[in-house]
């Protein structure tokens, strides 16, 4: 009871949080939620936005696929898909990204009579290959920016930062690979506590399966590149609707850093951190005033309208039925 309580209590902190971001938004003139209603006024934009946007989800769940098959777990992709589209729902419409998560799990756990420990990992390495596909966009956009902007200070700085970035997450998968060979050359798990490799020996098992699968891998990467390339795309396209918005590869930049730092769990799905980072990004960049945090915004309303999908197989979801496909394979 006491771990609930606790809970609660930083949920509330969060949300706390949120409101006092987005209070300082609209106060500082950063953010304008009457200027939402433009993207409805403008479909020939904003469909089109919302199809990038969808297809990302679709393009992460085949990735997920993928990386089950690579574990062992044969599931067909329907089911993939449909589970990808719940955990999606959930992860936008509920309070934090590890919600969605957190259903695929238990949905998956469910499906499974063997393999499940794998196939749980499985939703841990797709979201680390997510976060990959968002670091290797912003590798490409650092070129982008050195084409198309006149380089000064400001860009400067954001093309250090995504440098940065780049070279922090290629060190940590280097060191991440090497330790991994390491552990596994010198057999580091016998040295534990039975207990403990009972733990690690799933951990150990999927690795393993990975790394015979390592082309998997690659498509999986670029899986992830395009599914990120898309949903910039249509953040973009969100952003050609409002009649203040920065240049597309600002906005990209942008969008990139907002999607980024939303990431970061002290806010309710990143609410309010998203939309502060992406404003800040589109003042510095542009050299210009204007409510960007809107932009942002507009693209959250738009993640929830193609999370309706979701919701609807969400309501209607059979987990006999599913089981049922599932075993068949």
């Amino acid at each position: 009871m006491g771990c609930i309580k606790k809970g609660h209590i930083f949920l509330i902190v969060k949300i706390a949080l949120a409101a006092v971001l987005i209070s300082f938004l609209l106060s500082s003139g950063q953010l304008d939620f009457g200027s939402i209603s433009v993207v409805f006024k403008n479909l020939n934009f904003f469909i089109p936005a919302l199809t990038c946007l969808f297809f990302g989800i679709l393009i992460s769940g085949l990735r997920w696929w993928l990386l089950l098959r690579a574990a062992g777990n044969n599931i067909p992709l329907g089911v993939v898909i449909n589970l990808q589209l719940i955990g999606s729902f959930f992860s936008t419409w509920l309070p934090g990204a590890a919600g969605g998560d957190a259903v695929k799990g238990v949905q998956i756990f469910r499906l499974l009579e063997s393999g499940r420990s794998t196939a749980l990992l499985s939703i841990v390495t797709d979201r680390v290959f997510a976060m990959i596909g968002l670091v290797s966009i912003a590798a490409i956009l650092t070129f982008f920016l050195k084409a198309e902007l006149a380089l000064g200070t400001d860009v400067l700085k954001y093309i250090s930062l995504l440098k940065l970035l780049v070279c922090i997450s290629v060190a940590g998968v280097v060191l991440a690979m090497f330790g991994i060979f390491f552990a596994l050359r010198f057999s580091v798990i016998d040295y534990f506590p039975d207990k403990v490799r009972h733990y690690l020996h799933p951990f150990g098992v999927t690795i393993l399966m990975y790394f015979r699968a390592w082309p998997t891998l690659i498509v999986c990467w670029g899986l992830s590149v395009l599914a990120t390339g898309v949903v910039i795309v249509g953040m973009v396209m969100i952003a050609s609707i409002f009649p203040f918005s920065a240049n597309p590869q600002v906005t990209a930049i942008a969008g990139v850093f907002g999607n980024l730092f939303s990431v970061i769990p002290i806010t309710p799905g990143g609410l309010g951190v998203g939309e502060s980072v992406f404003s800040r990004v589109c003042v510095e960049l542009s050299a210009r005033v204007a409510p960007f945090a809107t932009i942002y915004l507009g693209f959250r309303v738009g993640m929830l309208i193609v999370n309706i999908p979701g919701m609807i197989v969400s309501m209607f979801y059979s987990n006999a039925k599913f089981y049922k496909k599932t075993s068949s394979q």
